[in-house]
């Protein structure tokens, strides 16, 4: 569509796992870094619809790149709905993320949507590298669920 981006990824873990990677500050923090030479500086995370979540990267040179969102909808190992932001500066405005996971205990697709406010945000976001920056993330969830079976 004209204001999403869609991320389709299969896993060879069960949901739950794959869940767990998503919510745990633990876990997430162990493989949503981004590109190479960031890390994940804040990893703050309340579960619940209503509670709210933070994440700080800092990169090369100590930038900081930071990101607050709330949940709105969470069905523990299915569904995960949240509406997220960046700090200042990033120019991608208020987004909703949804994700789906669908499987067996062996096997995970996630399938993530984002939508953003209007077309000029969803290509703001893109010309940030952003897809690219969530393939390498996702390329460390894969790792990381490879080391946690």
């Amino acid at each position: 569509g004209d204001n999403q981006i869609v991320l389709k990824r299969a896993f060879r873990a069960p949901p739950e796992l794959v869940f767990d990677c998503y919510t745990t500050p633990e876990l997430v923090s162990r493989w949503m870094t981004g590109p190479e030479g960031w890390h994940f500086d804040t990893c703050e995370i309340d579960l619940r619809p209503g509670g709210h979540y933070r994440y700080v990267w800092r990169g090369p040179d100590d930038v900081l790149m930071g990101m607050r969102g709330t949940y709105h909808e969470i069905m523990r190992p299915r569904r995960l709905v949240s509406s997220e932001i960046f700090d200042e500066g990033f120019g991608m405005g208020r987004m909703l993320v949804s994700l789906a996971l669908a499987g067996d205990e062996d096997n995970t697709t996630v399938e993530q949507t984002i939508l953003f406010e209007s077309r000029a945000e969803r290509d703001a976001a893109i010309a940030t590298g952003m897809a690219e920056g969530m393939g390498m993330s996702l390329d460390s969830l894969e790792r990381l669920l490879v080391e946690l079976l």
